[in-house]
């Protein structure tokens, strides 16, 4: 097996206070001199540095690797004039560096903003140094990683004889506001924090890629590629002469995993020509992980999880195990819980540091406005109290922030807050605009008010944050859109488990993993009626076992309700038995599919007035609403929903009030609606819609432009499309252009 490079940590950066920064000769840039302190180095790569020293090979064979958010905004840096210092005894090596600013719309004030940093004796870190022990991968090697599923890259992607992986820049890029990043001590915060300093102020373009990159002009782009037990060094010249990329050249093993997640890339045309960003492509060379590395992997990248790991990325809860009860619990050690007790009131988690967030009590009373402010000050870096790294962090918690390198897709998720109460939706936001992508708590408050309407709930669950309509909403839109995780321990004793909340319910592990397939929910509404037990637990057990063999729906199928007795507990049972069981949390509309409405009474009158008002406003996907009555319970043994269907007639016809001709609702709605006698009635319905949406959607009456803005709704909500519903859609659009 060959050996993986040397990777040191972080060094920081040391300028003699009279140096000045100076115009660099062939680029015509800003540039300053000075050192990179590397500390607690290894006598190996001691030894290694002062060999490759001697022989004169030191600036070919190694690379400095620049930190990523000080690429972002255009700062370079790459070996200085003169010879390393390698210090043995104090185990350290002194690098000579040259820093330099190649994006011209940065202020001339960087430099002096470093300058201040240093001064001050506040230590900037600056990057790393990449030392190959070994050749690169051969293409073969490569092909057989891809051929492994330990590596994936585009179609778009190549890899030549000797190894090379070239791959083309995506139609994307990232633009800077230098307003922001001038505003306050903003730069510092970029300075300090690198990319995670750059969440408020970087935004994603609208218009992709420029149609040309100017001379002296600088880029932040992005390629696509999913790594296992491998690390990518980015050559420093593209294929373009004069162009080249800043020092963030490594691509981490294992976290740059996720083909769906783009990696951005710092370019900087140094030539005196335009140039087309179009038909520029990155190359890279790949290179073994270390041993503990390439253990996980080998670890998370096995069986058939592979593809879909490459694909999606390592995900938060494979890395870090945050499901396990006493991981998660480990998490909360010496955070205070009472809103009077001084102590802890979260704590922010990163892959090198832990921030401790002190409960802010004024003569022992506690704010939860002043308490958010805080956490937002923390959170982008202006209160550097608290901050541990290393082995400041607390042992409990060292095993979980290593963890967090190994995180793959989305930079956010390896940023965790966790507090005993979630925070307040404004700060959720605020938060994950910060970078902050997972959220961990202990608990949740069901009820807008205290029990009984008095303030003396037991201590936390009072102030602990209320899953109302707003904060449901929320947690929906940042999981769904924006990709922010929730965790939460739930239940007491041995009954205690952790909980994600994934596709707007609060699921377990294997709730999640029984999802992952999972395109068609049915909702179950209707009450709990004495006698109905006896003739409906058949007719819906052999329903479900029918529903599996519909080819369009298979398995793909789970079932959501309101949790009880009589028909909810048939249901539950009954999917249960079909590994399909899938409890209500809240808005069974924004999830489900097809609505079957069984006996009940005002309650599952309110319920399916309110999802036929969704389906009118094209806040739910155009599908069959059905109601069973096998009892006859309506007037003179008519079905129990036949009047309902009725009025939902009477309100879609035309009327007329003087002059004016009117419709009540639209026309086409009432024909979504369907009364049936049983459960066989039921599954012909819907295996007739899944194996034919268009068709059924023609004879509804529904126009193509009502179902292109039902089906753009659910897009932009995140529900989930089954497979048998895009196709179709696909056809809707074709006829409608």
């Amino acid at each position: 097996m060959k050996r993986p490079p040397l990777l040191t940590e972080d060094g920081y950066l040391l300028i003699d206070r009279q140096t000045e920064p100076t115009i660099d000769e062939h680029l015509g840039v800003p540039r300053l001199a000075g050192w990179m302190r590397l500390e607690a180095t290894s006598d190996t790569l001691r030894g290694v540095i002062s060999d490759l020293t001697v022989a004169g090979l030191l600036k070919e064979r190694c690379s400095l690797i620049g930190r990523s958010g000080h690429s972002q905004i255009g700062l370079d840096v790459d070996f200085g004039d003169g010879m390393p210092e390698i210090d043995t005894r104090r185990k350290r090596i002194d690098l000579p560096v040259h820093l330099t600013s190649l994006n011209p719309n940065i202020p001339d004030t960087m430099f002096a903003e470093i300058k201040a940093m240093v001064d001050s004796n506040r230590r900037l870190t600056i990057g790393r140094l990449f030392v190959p022990m070994g050749p690169p991968l051969s293409r073969d090697a490569i092909e057989l990683a891809a051929a492994s599923h330990h590596l994936l890259l585009t179609p778009k992607s190549s890899v030549d004889e000797n190894g090379i992986v070239t791959i083309p820049l995506e139609n994307t890029r990232y633009l800077l506001s230098n307003t922001l990043l001038t505003a306050g001590q903003n730069s510092q915060i970029v300075l300090y924090e690198s990319k995670e300093g750059l969440g408020l102020i970087q935004y994603l373009s609208h218009g992709g890629l420029p149609d040309w990159l100017a001379p002296g002009n600088f880029l932040c782009g992005a390629i696509r590629i999913s790594l296992g037990p491998y690390s990518a060094l980015i050559e420093r010249m593209l294929n373009e002469p004069g162009v080249f990329h800043l020092a963030a050249r490594l691509l981490d093993a294992v976290r740059t995993s996720g083909i769906t997640t783009p990696r951005q890339v710092e370019l900087y045309n140094g030539s005196d020509q335009a140039v087309s960003p179009h038909k520029l492509q990155v190359r890279l060379r790949l290179y073994p992980a270390d041993h503990a590395t390439a253990q996980v992997a080998t670890r998370l990248l096995a069986g058939s999880r592979a593809r879909k790991i490459m694909q999606e990325g390592v995900d938060f809860a494979d890395a870090t195990s945050i499901f396990d009860i006493n991981i998660c619990d480990a998490l909360f050690d010496s955070l205070s819980s009472v809103h009077t007790e001084r102590g802890n009131y979260g704590r922010i988690l990163t892959r090198s540091k832990c921030i401790d967030i002190q409960r802010e009590l004024q003569e022992n009373e506690w704010h939860e406005n002043a308490q958010n402010r805080i956490v937002y000050e923390v959170a982008r870096g202006t209160i550097t109290s608290g901050v541990h790294r290393g082995g400041q962090i607390m042992p409990e918690l060292r095993g979980f922030v290593e963890t967090l390198e190994l995180v793959g897709g989305a930079q956010t998720l390896r940023k965790v807050f966790v507090s005993h109460e979630f925070p307040a939706t404004d700060t959720l936001r605020v938060l994950k605009r910060n970078n902050v992508g997972v959220f961990i708590g202990r608990s949740i408050r069901p009820s807008e008010t205290p029990a009984n309407g008095l303030p003396d709930r037991p201590p936390g669950a009072w102030h602990n944050i209320y899953f109302g309509q707003t904060t449901y909403e929320t947690f929906c839109d940042l999981s769904a859109r924006e990709g922010a995780r929730f965790y939460m321990i739930v239940g007491d004793g041995k009954e205690k488990h952790v909980r994600e909340f994934h596709r707007g319910f609060w699921m377990t592990r294997e709730g999640k993993e029984k999802m992952a397939d999972v395109h068609t929910m049915i909702a179950m509404f209707g009450s709990h009626v004495e006698g109905t037990d006896a003739i409906l637990t058949e007719q819906i057990h052999q329903f479900f076992d029918q529903l599996s063999d519909v080819p369009e729906i298979g398995g793909c199928f789970a079932v959501c309700h309101g949790s009880g007795p009589g028909v909810m507990r048939i249901a539950d049972d009954a999917a249960a038995d079909n590994s399909a069981r899938h409890m209500r949390q809240n808005i069974l509309d924004r999830t489900s599919l097809f609505k079957i409405y069984n006996i009940g009474g005002m309650g599952t009158f309110e319920e399916l007035l309110i999802a036929i008002t969704n389906l009118k406003l094209f806040e739910s996907l155009p599908a069959p609403h059905i109601f069973v009555d096998p009892f006859g319970l309506g007037e003179n043994g008519a079905h129990l929903w036949e009047s309902t269907l009725a009025q939902l007639k009477t309100a879609s016809s035309l009327k007329t009030i003087g002059t004016h001709i009117v419709r009540l609702a639209p026309a086409w709605v009432s024909n979504f609606c369907h009364v049936v006698r049983d459960y066989d009635a039921v599954l012909a319905i819907i295996a007739d819609f899944a194996r034919d949406p268009v068709t059924y959607w023609t004879k509804a009456g529904i126009s193509d432009q009502d179902l292109l803005q039902a089906f753009n709704n659910a897009l932009r909500a995140g529900v989930i499309i089954p497979p048998y519903l895009q196709q179709a859609m696909k056809r809707v659009r074709s006829r409608s252009e």
